[in-house]
């Protein structure tokens, strides 16, 4: 599957993007924010692909490309119910914030419009101040299910379909998803 809007597309994967998935997963800007940041051994990531990615589908994983650049990951796991936890993660990030907003409208036009889920939960480090605020900003509210390491937001398939943000961008940029064989 390829969902797109103007020059960001998320790709869904295929193993032959396995190392696209391990150069992202391990990049400095992005490890930074994860609870552990050492790096990812290629062992560790491959068994990781092998389990959830090829074998069973717990992850719906995407490679997030600006042009023809794979620049980051967009994810749906851990379902339970009608809901899921999505993730976002962008190399330099700070550096691309046109990418990363398009990429999380893609990513929650996927689970609210395509699998029809009625909640995707976001998951955020306490230390990472903009990715909360850019969740916030989203129309995320807070679940009350916070950790001691992680804040959890919440957002429903109504108050995306409802919320300013998602209406302008909408209104903006047009979403197109190309259904592969």
């Amino acid at each position: 599957m390829l969902i797109r809007s103007g020059d960001v597309r998320l790709h869904s994967f295929e193993p032959a993007l396995a190392d696209a998935v391990h150069d992202v997963r391990n990049h400095p800007t992005v490890r930074h924010h994860m609870r552990d940041a050492s790096p990812i051994s290629r062992e560790s990531h491959y068994r990781w692909v092998q389990e959830n990615l090829i074998e069973s589908r717990r992850v719906h994983l995407f490679i997030v490309f600006s042009g023809e650049e794979p620049v980051g990951i967009a994810l749906l796991r851990n379902f339970r119910d009608k809901a899921a936890e999505v993730g976002v993660m962008i190399v330099e990030a700070e550096s691309r914030p046109l990418v990363c907003y398009v990429a999380a409208h893609l990513i929650g036009y996927y689970g609210f419009e395509v699998l029809d889920l009625d909640k995707l939960f976001s998951c955020v480090p306490r230390h990472n101040e903009h990715a909360l605020a850019f969740n916030r900003r989203c129309g995320f509210e807070p679940s009350g299910a916070d950790s001691d390491v992680h804040a959890e937001l919440v957002l429903t398939q109504s108050q995306s379909r409802s919320h300013p943000t998602h209406k302008r961008f909408r209104e903006k940029h047009g979403i197109e998803v190309i259904e592969r064989a």
